[in-house]
This record gives C-alpha cells, structure tokens and sequence, in this order.
C-alpha cells in the first residue's frame, strides 16, 4: 500500500507533464509554429503514449511537407489494436493518407551491375535490383550505390511532390544521369534462312533413231597440207666488244663543298598527315557532340512517356546514342594523337632540312662501240 500511494504521485506527475505538453502543442499549431508543435506533440507521447497523440503528430508532420512520415505516423495509428476509431475518423485518416501520398516523390533508382547497395540520405535502403521504387519527401536528396568491391556513384537529385523520376547508377563506367538506359541491348534473335531443294527435273527420254535404207553417202574429201616451216632469220655478225674512251663530264658546282638537304617527301608527307588527323578528330568531336545533345533529348522524351512498350524503346535509343558518343569520341582522340605525332615528325622533317648539308656527286660517261659494229652505246652515271 505504501509503495502504490508513492507511485501515484509520481503517474499523476507525468500526466500533468504531458497533458501539459500537449497544450503547447496545440497552442503552438494554432499559432502555425508545427516545428514546435511537432517536439511538444512528441514529448507528450514519449511521456504518456496515447495513440490519440499520433494523429497531431502525423497532423504536423503534414504541416512540415513531410509526406512520408505523416504516412508511416498515420499507419501507426490504425494498425494500433488498442484503437478503435468511429467510422468518420477513419475516413478522415483515410483522406489525410490519400492527400499525404499524393504529395510523396517517386525515385526510380536502376543500378550497374546489380547486387550494389543503395543508399537514401545515407541510409541503407536496399540492395541493387531494388524491389520497388523509392518513396520520400519533396526536396534535395543524395542517392548512392555502393559496390562490394570498392566502387561508388553518388547523385545529387531534387525532386517534387507528387512527381517521378527515374535516375540510373552506373558503377562500371563510373556515371550516373537522369533517364533510364540499359547497359546492352539484346540483338534480335537470327532468322532461320531456308534454301530452297533444288527443282527436280524429269528424266527426258532419248529418241529412238531409226536407220534409214536405200541412201547413198558419200565419204567426205579430207586434204592434209605440208607443215609450213618458218624462215631461218639470218645471223647477225658477231663483233668483239671493243673498250671505247671514257669520258668525264664535270658538274657545274663540282668544287667538293656541301649544300642543306632542303625540304624533303617526308615534310610533304608529314604536314599531309597532320592536316588529315586534325580534320578528322574535328570532325568527329564535333559529331559526338551533336550525338550527345540528341541523347539528352531521347532522354527527356523517355521520362515524358508513360508506355512501358515506349519507355522500352527510348531506353535501347538512349543507349544507343550514348555508345556513339563514346565510340566517335574515342576515334577523335586517337586521330588527335595521329595529328600530334604527325606534327612532330614534320617539324622534324623540317629542321633535318634546314640542318643537315649533302655533298653532291662527281657525274661520268663513257662511250662504248655497238655489238654488232653499226653505233655506239652510251652509258654513265650522274
């Protein structure tokens, strides 16, 4: 009996505490401080949980543009055994729900490769492919997927009540966008290409030849010509080889000095080379620019579409273009270093002309009689 007449002051205190406490709350709502009426509403609870007091918290947190909690608060509250709400309550909770589901953001969160751990504001949420898309509140939220092995993409998104968005992760190639693109796109299944049997021709009987009688033939008259023989050519007279005079012949500018290479094939050949891979890696980084304004394009229109036969074609689309950007990219860098490789060698070519100095060469001729003793033959180096 003394333990309980101590006890009893010690209950009636804490409801005084919280019927106090809940009294704030409600003055600081009419006054729409829900910020101070959330903590009032709360401490209240904590120190007497009543399951009436859940409804002004789930209340505020509606206030706050906190969908998602005044849900969880609002489910709290019916799923309590020990309530049993009259009929116009529950389709006024039931209303608030409708009203606070509608105000909630959709995040279609697509994760490369799966079995990456998803993060939402840093908290844990599930693992890659997740089981159903991302519900939260309006606002900046950072979305993040974590792979066992070290890698990690983190995006930054805000999203507004009552919208979805679809935002893909991609670890492997270390990127993350708005849109949904997968990373390969089946190719179509190969069709079967029947040849046809060749025709069946029927065998064509042969003729029956029947020999005729009482007909004179007569042999044909074959005359056979003598082979004809071709005419021995004459033969030419052989003469000796007679060593004629040799003769000099001296160069204009034969003193002996050297003279610069000049500009060479090489110089041509090169600067022709440079100008071609700079033309090129232009060409295609302007391309792959273009691609890449179309892709962003493809996926504006995707995230418009609420076909799912669409949406799959604008996912394969997508990609499509994004593998085009970096294929076009990829060949523009290395016709870029082509270009630079071919500058070098140029530049090379030049100063090796500049630079470098040749002797010129001492020219020759000899005069020798024909073979055959009716000319001369003319032969040197220069």
């Amino acid at each position: 009996m003394l333990a309980a007449l101590c006890q009893a002051p010690s209950a009636s205190a804490q409801v005084n505490e919280a019927r106090v406490a809940f009294q704030a709350g409600v003055q600081s709502y009419a006054e729409q401080r829900y910020a101070e009426a959330l903590e009032s509403f709360r401490t209240a609870y904590r120190i007497r949980p009543h399951p009436s007091v859940l409804v002004n918290i789930a209340n505020c947190y509606v206030a706050l543009n906190r969908p998602q909690d005044a849900i969880s608060t609002f489910e709290r509250f019916l799923n309590d055994p020990t309530v049993a709400p009259t009929p116009q309550q529950r389709t006024e909770i039931e209303t608030a729900l409708t009203e606070a589901r509608r105000h909630l953001a959709t995040i279609n969160v697509l994760v490369f490769p799966p079995g990456a751990e998803v993060y939402l504001d840093g908290d844990l949420v599930g693992t890659a492919p997740l089981r159903r898309p991302l519900q939260t509140g309006p606002g900046p939220h950072v979305i993040e997927a974590r792979q066992a092995g070290g890698g990690t993409v983190q995006h930054q998104a805000r999203v507004e009540g009552g919208g979805t968005v679809t935002l893909t992760l991609d670890i492997v190639r270390n990127r993350s966008f708005i849109g949904s693109v997968a990373p390969e796109v089946q190719p179509p299944a190969p069709v079967a290409v029947v040849t046809p049997p060749p025709p069946v021709v029927a065998a064509v009987p042969a003729p029956v030849v029947v020999p005729a009688t009482n007909v004179n033939v007569t042999p044909p008259v074959v005359r056979v010509e003598p082979a004809r023989v071709p005419p021995t050519p004459p033969l030419l007279p052989v003469a000796r080889r007679v060593t004629g005079p040799s003769v000099s012949v001296t160069p204009p500018r034969d003193d002996g000095s050297s003279r610069p290479v000049g500009i060479g094939p090489a110089f041509w050949t090169g600067l022709a080379l440079t100008v071609a891979g700079a033309g090129t890696a232009i060409g295609f980084y302007v391309y792959s620019n273009s691609l890449e304004d179309d892709y962003y394009r493809i996926v504006a229109v995707f995230e418009g579409e609420t076909d799912p036969s669409r949406q799959s074609y604008y996912r394969a689309l997508g990609l499509s273009y994004a593998d085009a950007v970096d294929q076009n990219r990829l060949i523009s860098y290395i016709a870029g270093g082509v270009a630079g490789a071919a500058a070098v060698f140029t530049i090379g070519a030049a100063v090796y002309g500049a630079v470098a100095r040749e002797t010129p060469r001492r020219a020759s001729l000899q005069v020798l009689p024909s073979l055959r003793g009716d000319g001369l033959t003319l032969s040197g180096t220069f």
